[in-house]
């Protein structure tokens, strides 16, 4: 069976990496799968889908705020153009199924599939549903929730357009690409060239790079490097980069199986993406998480379960910073209890279940274009 997937989302890497992991399990189970990754001009998404080896398009799209904001004004304007150009997308790429996770580039591709009459699935990886979500609900066929919680709060919303039905609505944790555990740690230190004695921190700020934790890096550089040897996350907006001895910065980290192999702990924000990360390789993790968004709840629910240090990001400094990654080091009992609690937070499959759904609506609704 040959079938065509167009994979919608962008803007950061964190709605791209699950869209990956599902193509990932799909092309397990359909070999001859073909997949088109549409996303955002001036995200990491191009250069994750060239790693995967997955063709790319990008298209406009008004990223739609849910709190007041002069950049709102134009985001019709932006989608408008996004229907146009993802109306030609479609019509030439002609797929049978279209996945997004979230992100609002995903939104004029939905709904022009939706008109087209192309069946769409979509992904809730937060706890907390996005904006994005909550506008292509009405228009898919199933959505598939890493959270209980999420099955309530997508019923209870948009009754207007639809009754309440929780079948359209499957929870199966989030996907997670399975190439991430394909490198050995003696693999990884050869192929970034560090060292097998000293320990190793990576730090992630998202695919775009986080401001905060840059200079926050930066700051403690002198003192930390002295601890630990760091491989660095800049990100693609974030292109100023510094050397200094231990000190490994990437623009983009194209290699995130050896990065992730030879790491001892993980500093990073607390996307869902990278959590299933952390959790699914049972990483040491330290988790700032960006203030007044979804992350806050990602990282309260860490907290609750032990599995991570959380701070929030006003309380944190880098004289701090550097004295819990060293208590980290130096304490194994914390080490074993974090890393076995953060491998149990995500249900495991997530990816194979969500591909499983998509065969299954391809199957059930066919595509039938106007």
């Amino acid at each position: 069976m040959s079938i065509k997937i167009l994979l919608a989302g962008g803007g950061s890497g964190g709605p791209v990496a699950p869209l990956l992991a599902v193509a990932e399990a799909l092309k397990k189970l359909q070999p001859k799968a073909e997949f088109l990754l549409v996303g955002s001009k001036n995200g990491p998404e191009e250069q994750m889908a060239k790693n995967a080896g997955i063709e790319f398009r990008a298209i406009p799209a008004g990223k739609w705020r849910r709190y007041f904001s002069l950049k709102n004004l134009a985001a019709p304007f932006f989608t408008i153009a996004g229907i146009i150009a993802a109306y030609r997308i479609l019509k030439k790429f002609k797929p049978e199924c279209v996945f997004g996770a979230g992100s609002y580039v995903q939104v004029p591709i939905i709904w022009t599939a939706f008109f087209l009459r192309i069946p769409c699935v979509i992904h809730q990886q937060d706890i907390q549903i996005s904006f994005a979500n909550r506008l292509c609900e009405p228009f898919v066929k199933k959505i598939t929730v890493c959270f209980e919680k999420s099955i309530t709060d997508f019923t209870s919303n948009f009754n207007f357009f639809y009754s309440k039905s929780k079948s359209k609505i499957i929870q199966t944790g989030n996907p997670f690409r399975e190439e991430l555990k394909h490198k050995t740690r003696t693999q990884a230190l050869k192929n970034l060239n560090l060292r097998s004695d000293i320990p190793v921190l990576l730090v992630l700020g998202g695919g775009t790079g986080s401001d905060f934790i840059n200079k926050l890096v930066v700051n403690c550089l002198p003192e930390l490097s002295r601890t630990v040897q760091i491989i660095h996350s800049w990100g693609v907006r974030n292109p100023k980069i510094i050397a200094h001895d231990n000190y490994c910065p990437f623009e983009f980290i194209a290699d995130m199986a050896s990065a992730y192999a030879a790491s001892d702990i993980v500093l990073s924000r607390a996307g869902l993406s990278t959590l299933t990360e952390l959790s699914n390789l049972a990483k040491i993790s330290i988790i700032i998480a960006m203030p007044g968004t979804h992350q806050e709840y990602n990282a309260s629910l860490l907290h609750e379960l032990n599995a991570a240090i959380c701070f929030d990001q006003k309380d944190v400094s880098p004289k701090g910073i550097v004295a819990v990654i060293r208590k980290l080091l130096f304490k194994s009992d914390l080490q074993k209890d974090l890393a076995k609690n953060i491998s149990r937070i995500m249900p495991k499959n997530a990816g194979e279940k969500i591909a499983k759904i998509i065969i299954d609506v391809i199957e059930k609704y066919g595509h039938k274009p106007r």
